[in-house]
């Protein structure tokens, strides 16, 4: 993790959540904080596009699932990409 890209988030857990994840992180011996870290980074594939990461997120729910970017044919999609 680079310290320079972290972002941070306030969420909110459910108390049965809370303590599963607890009682987890104490059996692996690490701190709440790093197990959950830990899990969301394992969960998230990778990144593989030369889009940014703004572009991303404003296109990001209207891309299929599995699909890429840069393969889908709209030419408005290839607009903002071009940008």
């Amino acid at each position: 993790m680079e310290t320079a890209t972290l972002k941070r988030k306030l969420i909110d857990i459910k108390p049965a959540v809370f303590d599963a994840l607890s009682i987890e992180a104490s059996r692996q011996g690490v701190s709440l904080k790093r197990f959950i870290e830990d899990l969301l980074e394992n969960s998230c594939p990778p990144v593989k596009t030369s889009v940014s990461p703004k572009i991303q997120r404003l296109i990001g729910s209207a891309v299929p699932k599995g699909k890429n970017l840069e393969s889908i044919q709209d030419d408005r999609l290839q607009y903002l990409l071009s940008k």
